[in-house]
């Protein structure tokens, strides 16, 4: 069997010690957490990881793991957000990666059916996919983390035989979502289009913590923002935001942009992609890239205008969509921005990780459970501690 499916095993020297060393200076709670796992004995634990491989937010953790003694399998939570240099350079420190930018739908089903057969004792998920593969399998697994509002959705339809630790929602993960998302999808759409965003008349769907980071970075850059969402509160809170609240319908046939950002399916499918104002742009920062409807636009006259942009033609009028309906802040090949802002979000994952390893305490039932509180509460004392003695 195949112990890697990536895009080039030669893209591994692109990462040289300069890019570490880089890595460690911007991301300074990771490093110390990493030096730490690095001196333990995680030999004969053996962890599936489903999530973006890329060099800020998975190699390094990854690479301390590995060199702790833990047998690792990754794979790609999206067909276009991994980093193909990051994942050859993992390939070449003995991690077995299946993952590369540009996948097919087929190729990423085939590579959660390969992460699936591994053997795995803990998992490290990130769209609650894994999870769910896992299941039926004997012995289960001690236990998983998981890390998405989609991952959330979905693992709520299933049984768990397993405990998976809930990141999502615990107050850190909701400073990455707010802050950190929000402020690196606009850098991404300035790069694709070569627009501002000053008067433009912007659609933000889903009003949680990435919606509200991407309407508070939108208006600070001059946009009107409109946001729309299910819950009354959310829209309250929006309005104390500076928004203006509409319903979807109104907000379509009145905005320039469009963006996605609930991490639920089919938010846009063909009845609201027919409401949009001719020559809208419509993009996704959401975990799924299936928000938008993609499989009914891709039967519609359509073509590529640019890198990253498709017009699609929709009877008397045309839209814009941009990296295919992928998040737009990892899966469009310009970003991540911001990457110091992964420091708090890799920690977090290094340490559940870890903790898992380490011994999960008796009496925790299986299915979703929060995320252990008292890791949270370590990392932000230390991000303090750093910031105010660097």
């Amino acid at each position: 069997m195949e112990t890697y499916k990536i895009k080039n095993l030669d893209l591994a020297g692109q990462i040289d010690d300069g890019q570490l060393e880089w890595l460690k200076f911007i991301s300074p709670i990771t490093d110390y957490y990493c030096q730490q796992i690095k001196q333990r004995d995680y030999r004969g634990k053996k962890l599936a990881y489903w999530g973006h491989i890329t060099d800020q937010n998975t190699l390094t953790l990854m690479l301390a793991l590995k060199e702790a003694g833990a047998e690792i399998i990754m794979g790609a939570c999206n067909v276009d957000s991994t980093d193909d240099a990051a994942a050859a350079y993992a390939v070449s420190k003995g991690i077995r990666v299946y993952g590369w930018q540009g996948m097919s739908q087929k190729d990423y089903q085939e590579n959660l059916s390969i992460v699936r057969d591994f053997e795995a004792d803990y998992l490290c998920d990130m769209g609650g996919e894994l999870c769910v593969a896992y299941i039926d399998k004997q012995p289960p697994v001690k236990g998983s983390l998981e890390a998405t509002m989609t991952g959330l959705h979905l693992l709520r339809k299933h049984q768990l035989p397993f405990p998976v630790f809930n990141w999502n929602d615990i107050p850190l993960k909701d400073l990455h979502n707010r802050f950190h998302v929000g402020d690196s999808v606009w850098p991404a759409f300035n790069q694709i289009t070569g627009l501002s965003l000053f008067g433009k008349h912007i659609l933000v769907i889903g009003c949680g913590p990435v919606g509200k980071g991407i309407a508070e970075r939108a208006r600070s850059l001059g946009a009107i923002v409109r946001v729309s969402d299910l819950d009354p509160v959310r829209l309250l809170e929006a309005s104390h935001l500076g928004c203006e609240p509409v319903t979807l319908a109104e907000g379509l046939a009145r905005s320039d942009i469009i963006v996605t950002a609930t991490g639920v399916c089919d938010v846009l499918h063909a009845k609201h992609l027919s409401q949009v104002k001719s020559g809208a742009i419509v993009l996704n920062a959401g975990h799924s890239n299936r928000e938008i409807d993609i499989d009914w636009l891709s039967r519609q006259p359509h073509r590529r205008v640019k890198a990253h942009i498709e017009q699609y033609n929709l009877g008397d009028k045309f839209i814009f969509l941009l990296g295919e309906g992928s998040l737009l802040n990892l899966a469009s090949g310009t970003g991540p921005y911001g990457l110091d802002q992964f420091d708090h979000y890799t920690a977090v994952m290094l340490l559940g990780i870890a903790w898992m390893f380490d011994g999960i305490p008796e009496g925790i039932q299986p299915g979703l459970q929060r995320y252990p509180i008292h890791l949270e509460r370590e990392i932000a004392e230390w991000s303090i501690r750093m910031k105010s003695t660097r």
